[in-house]
């Protein structure tokens, strides 16, 4: 931390110190609002439609995606990229104005209705946290951690896709963009979570350290990029050009070889470290969704539905709470530690998976009801995060030290 200025950094607003702190606020404190919303539009509330762009799918898929996981992807990267680089990460009224743009366009597509100016405000903030997450990997020449940048303007690219298909500008469909947007995001979780889990559960159980084992963990990330290769590419090109069955096959090898990865991990070893296991779930449940999904391609076994939300449910969101509660306490200089009611908060956030889920397989006349029951589950779980680190996400480090 001796790359800062202390001084100047004690005149900068502490929520705008670094990146974690708005983004995962923000976007926690907004997944609230959105589940309470699709709530009570399961639940009979049609009216609520008139707060989703007009289009309740669209608009879920959309935020849930973009304005909550988009969100705090980019607040995590553009943190991590001063431990990577050692050059200062944006902060002050710079990270301010990329904050307010996410915001805007998320107060845009909660009360305005489709239109061009809505989607120009939410296709800026992204990239212009791709540039700031670029500049001091490049200054430092750290090409491996290069490749989050195109990801994030990926993401940029499938955004506009959303939009115009909101717009009605093209024949691309909601479900084949959510799905190459999740299968993006899902690459960021594998790969970041393959670098800190291993590393946290060494550390956290103090056991010995978890070697990485070559050839696996190549075979793993070259079947990730493969499978998001083809998904990107059946976005652009005809259906009769790429295999229908490649699909399900890279599914299922992506899915195998994450497995023999996560197999090494010691999962055991963390049952009594909430921090701990609850990242171990999530890594588990991106692995099960691959599965599920395998099947659903192959045979419609599975629910698409069912197979992609616990993908994005159990993977995703449990990722996400997981790391933003351990991240925010390391970055604020705070034990690792974690109140009891968080530990509310993870089996309440895996009980969403799990009703989202298998409740929906085994009782799928209840399939409404357990839409309401999960969205639920979901904004408890943030409601309980965002009550507990809002006073650790808007004060100063307490240890004295920038950031």
């Amino acid at each position: 931390m001796q790359i800062l200025d202390s001084e100047k950094e004690q005149k900068i607003v502490p929520v705008f110190r670094l990146a974690f702190r708005p983004f995962f606020l923000g976007a926690s404190l907004f997944s609230v609002v959105a589940m309470v919303l699709w709530a009570m539009f399961w639940a009979g509330n049609g009216s609520v439609a008139a707060f989703m762009y007009g289009n309740p799918i669209w608009w879920h898929s959309h935020e849930m995606l973009f304005g909550f996981t988009g969100a705090v992807i980019v607040g995590f990267l553009l943190t991590a990229v001063q431990n990577w680089t050692g050059n200062p990460g944006v902060r002050g009224w710079a990270l301010a104005f990329v904050f307010m743009l996410w915001l805007m366009a998320r107060v845009g597509l909660l009360l305005g209705s489709p239109s061009v100016i809505w989607m120009v405000v939410d296709l800026l903030w992204m990239p212009i946290s791709a540039y700031f997450l670029a500049k001091p990997i490049i200054i430092r020449q750290q090409w491996n951690n290069l490749f989050f940048t195109p990801m994030i303007v990926l993401m940029t690219l499938l955004n506009a896709l959303f939009h115009l298909i909101a717009l009605g500008m093209t024949d691309l469909t909601t479900r084949s963009v959510s799905f190459a947007t999740v299968m993006v995001i899902s690459i960021i979780v594998l790969v970041v979570g393959g670098r800190v889990i291993p590393f946290f559960t060494w550390r956290g159980t103090q056991t010995e350290q978890i070697t990485r084992v070559k050839w696996i963990e190549l075979a793993s990330l070259a079947s990730s990029w493969l499978l998001l290769l083809v998904v990107l590419a059946s976005l652009v090109l005809p259906s009769t050009v790429i295999p229908q069955a490649l699909l399900p096959v890279l599914l299922l090898s992506t899915a195998v070889l994450h497995f023999i990865r996560f197999a090494r991990w010691r999962t055991f070893s963390t049952l009594r470290v909430p921090l701990l296991w609850s990242l171990h779930f999530a890594y588990a449940a991106m692995i099960v969704g691959m599965v599920l999904l395998a099947m659903h391609y192959t045979n419609q076994a599975v629910s698409y539905s069912v197979a992609l939300h616990m993908l994005t449910v159990g993977g995703v969101g449990c990722m996400i709470i997981a790391m933003i509660a351990r991240v925010s306490l390391g970055h604020t200089g705070r034990a690792l530690q974690i109140k009891r009611v968080m530990v509310v908060a993870f089996v309440a956030l895996i009980a969403s998976t799990l009703v989202r889920t298998v409740m929906i397989a085994w009782l799928p006349a209840l399939t409404i009801n357990a839409y309401v029951i999960s969205a639920c589950l979901w904004a408890m779980a943030f409601t309980i995060f965002s009550v507990v680190y809002y006073p650790i996400l808007t004060q100063a480090r307490v240890d004295g030290r920038p950031g």
